[in-house]
C-alpha cells in the first residue's frame, strides 16, 4: 500500500483569523504559528497493515497509538480518549469532525460547534475529486445568518481512515513528511494543514461581536488514484451558529463520553 500523500492546504482568508481566545492560555500542545520541531512517520504498522477505509478495531487502534506516540514525542501531550465502539459507529464525515475537534479542544482552542450541511457539501465535492475543497464554492452566508469571515481547507489521500488522515495533517506535515507542498524546511507551506485545523478565530475577528467555528468534512472511498480521500473545511463565522447542522459537538461528546 502506498504510504499516503497530501495536497497543499487551500486556505482562503476573507479576513484575519487571529482573534484573541482567552481559553488558549492553558494549552498543553503547540499552537500556530508555532510548529513541532520535526515531522514524524507513524510509529506503528498503520500504513502497511491496513487497507483503505479500514474502520476496524485494529486499524483504529494502530492510528490512535501512532497519534499518542507523536503527541508525546513532539508536544509532550497525552493520547486521545473516547469511546472507541461509539466512534466506529459514526460515519467517516462525523469521525473527521470528532478527531479535528479533539485536536482543537485538547490544545485549548474552541471546537467547531457544528458540522454544517452547506460546508460538508463543499468538502465532499473535494474528497470525491481527490483535492482540496474549492474555496470559490464556500458560501459567504450560512443558514441562520452567519457570515463566513475565514475559510481554510485540507485534503489527504491514502491515509486509511479519519484517524490516519488526522495523523498526516497534524504530525507528518513538516519538512521530510508527507506534505507534497513542503519541499524545503523554509517553505511557507510546511505545516499548512496543521495550521488550518488549529485556526484561531474569536470575537476580535468579528469586530468584538459573536464568533463561531464551523466545519465541513468529506470522504470518498476512491479518488485521484487513492483508496482513501478525506477533506476538512474549517470556517470562522461572524454571527450565529449555522442552522444547518447535521452533527454537533455537543452530541458527539455525549455519544463518545468526551469530557
Amino acid at each position: 500500500m502506498a504510504a499516503g500523500a497530501m495536497a497543499l492546504a487551500a486556505a482562503a482568508l476573507f479576513c484575519s483569523a487571529g482573534g484573541a481566545l482567552a481559553s488558549t492560555a492553558g494549552h498543553r500542545g503547540i499552537l500556530a504559528p508555532g510548529h513541532p520541531a520535526r515531522s514524524m512517520k507513524p510509529g506503528t504498522s498503520l500504513l502497511s497493515s491496513c487497507g483503505a477505509g479500514d474502520n476496524g478495531v485494529t486499524c483504529n487502534q494502530l492510528a490512535l497509538t501512532a497519534i499518542g506516540q507523536a503527541r508525546r514525542a513532539l508536544e509532550r501531550m497525552g493520547g486521545m480518549s473516547f469511546s472507541r465502539p461509539a466512534y466506529q459507529r459514526l460515519t467517516p464525515a462525523q469521525q473527521l469532525f470528532v478527531v479535528v475537534n479533539l485536536e482543537r479542544t485538547e490544545r485549548g482552542l474552541p471546537p467547531a460547534v457544528v458540522l454544517s450541511k452547506s460546508l460538508t457539501a463543499v468538502a465532499q465535492a473535494g474528497a470525491q475529486a481527490g483535492r482540496d475543497p474549492a474555496m470559490g464554492s464556500v458560501p459567504r452566508h450560512l443558514p441562520g445568518g452567519g457570515l463566513v469571515a475565514y475559510a481554510g481547507a485540507t485534503w489527504s489521500g491514502g491515509w486509511v481512515n479519519a484517524l490516519g488522515a488526522d495523523y498526516a495533517w497534524m504530525y507528518d506535515d513538516g519538512p521530510g513528511g508527507s506534505n507534497l507542498a513542503c519541499r524545503t524546511g523554509s517553505s511557507r507551506y510546511c505545516w499548512g494543514h496543521r495550521d488550518v485545523l488549529l485556526t484561531s478565530f474569536g470575537p476580535r475577528s468579528c469586530h468584538d461581536s459573536q464568533a463561531e467555528v464551523a466545519m465541513g468534512t468529506g470522504h470518498a472511498g476512491r479518488a485521484a488514484g487513492y483508496g482513501e480521500s478525506d477533506t476538512v473545511l474549517m470556517t470562522g463565522v461572524c454571527g450565529p451558529v449555522p442552522a444547518d447542522a447535521i452533527f454537533t459537538w455537543a452530541k458527539a461528546r455525549k455519544l463518545l463520553g468526551i469530557r
